[in-house]
């Protein structure tokens, strides 16, 4: 049931190589009709989790024999907390008329009541472990919250325990990341960008002289090299400026998340592969763009929470736009000083004004010179075909996020699973970007 950790183990399911759908819902309901179920999606995974497989179990049981089932469980008080925050009357009001009829199924009400909720989910558990009571082996009982996890569920499904600590998706306080907040600390990075970009070029009265001087082409030659080095140690100085930023931002938003940062020393996997939780950071993408004096470079900072990407904010310090992205709170782009407008699938927004920001041909140019992430955002609606060559994960997670949460897919190309994130080898293989509802947008 909801808010037991399905999440965790849909994403647990995942890793272990089940093509998984979480939460895919329902558009009409009646109790023990099956036909309230699309099959078609059904049989397009391995494994579901969430609703609306607890009120059809026994008639999915029957329709897909040997199947096996797992129930996630946790402490009773724990659980109605956390039905009591997400269940509100203002949740119940904009759900759809068969998402209210399931809730009165199984709790007797749409809105969180203490006492319904807690006989509902009592009854629910009773009736699946009475179920199964002759067929222990199709059922696993899971408490994530206690700590249960790859050991019991591997062990079920005769599968080798990963290399990876077991998720532990939607911890409540980062979900709850204000996004204005995060957008602030790019943008005060940018900031920082922009006050060495501004002062790159360099002063041509040394050229004059040496003109004069009879030693043109040798002299020119010099002042390129020279030119090459200050740039370098410009972007270097920015780069840096816009890490620290960000590393106190991030720290103070959500203390004790990790920062995985282009400008950071390097952290050994070893160490790495305990997080669930972890910030990716670009603090300038585009060095060849800044250098040069072009627009094109971006601020990109994502949270990746069990290798995929729930929040994401791609910031452009030379035109001021930015461009964000949080599960369960959607997509947007925001020029400076204008209304934000939302990418989802559905929106007012014409999508061709992404690509059309006056940075698509600059993108084009290679991911050598330009954001990565900015060749993203630019390119996903207009290039269905669209691949990205040659990047790292603090390239891309970013824009990843916010596609995400806009209904779109990153995938990597060669095997088409959708793009993870604190691998043992931080670049990336050749990703490719298309449409595809996300199912936490």
């Amino acid at each position: 049931m909801s808010k037991t950790g399905t999440t965790s183990l849909a994403n647990a399911l995942l890793i272990l190589g089940f093509k998984t759908r979480d939460n895919m819902g329902v558009t009409r309901y009646a109790k023990g009709d099956l036909a309230s179920v699309d099959l078609d999606v059904i049989e397009n995974y391995d494994a579901h989790t969430d609703t609306p497989i607890p009120s059809f179990y026994r008639e999915l049981d029957a329709k897909f024999p040997g199947s096996k089932f797992i129930l996630t469980v946790r402490g009773t008080e724990a659980w109605l907390k956390s039905c009591k925050k997400q269940f509100t009357q203002r949740f119940a009001q904009v759900q759809t008329d068969a998402h209210k009829r399931l809730f009165l199924d199984i709790y007797g009400s749409d809105v969180f009541d203490e006492q319904r909720f807690a006989s509902g989910y009592q009854r629910f558990v009773d009736g699946v472990h009475e179920y199964f009571r002759k067929r222990p082996s199709d059922l696993l009982v899971l408490d994530v919250s206690s700590g249960e996890g790859w050991d019991k569920l591997c062990r079920f499904l005769d599968r080798p325990v990963p290399d990876v600590p077991f998720p532990k998706a939607n911890v409540t306080d980062l979900r709850w990341i204000a996004t204005d907040a995060l957008v602030s600390v790019a943008v005060q990075a940018g900031a920082e960008l922009l006050q060495r970009w501004d002062g790159a070029p360099a002063s041509s009265s040394r050229g004059s002289a040496a003109r004069h001087s009879g030693l043109r082409a040798a002299t020119q030659l010099l002042e390129r090299a020279a030119q090459t080095m200050l740039g370098r140690d410009g972007v270097h100085a920015a780069l840096h400026a816009a890490h620290r930023v960000i590393v106190r931002g991030l720290d103070s938003l959500a203390p004790g998340v990790p920062v995985l940062s282009r400008a950071g020393e390097p952290i050994p996997f070893d160490q790495r592969r305990a997080w669930n939780h972890v910030w990716f950071v670009d603090p300038l993408d585009g060095e060849g763009a800044f250098a040069s004096g072009a627009a094109t470079f971006s601020v990109n900072i994502a949270l990746v929470e069990d290798r995929r990407p729930i929040c994401g904010v791609v910031y452009l310090p030379a035109t001021g736009t930015a461009y964000w992205g949080m599960t369960g709170k959607g997509a947007y782009r925001c020029e400076r000083g204008g209304e934000a407008s939302d990418l989802r699938a559905g929106s007012a927004t014409d999508r061709s004004q992404v690509a059309e920001t006056g940075l698509g041909s600059a993108t084009e140019r290679g991911s050598e010179l330009s954001s990565r992430a900015l060749a993203m955002l630019a390119r996903a609606w207009s290039a269905p075909e669209f691949a990205l060559q040659e990047s790292m994960e603090w390239h891309t997670a970013a824009a990843h996020a916010i596609l995400r949460c806009a209904g779109m897919r990153v995938f990597d190309s060669e095997t088409g699973r959708e793009l993870g994130y604190n691998k043992k080898d931080l670049s990336n293989r050749c990703i490719g970007i298309g449409s595809g509802a996300s199912v936490d947008a």
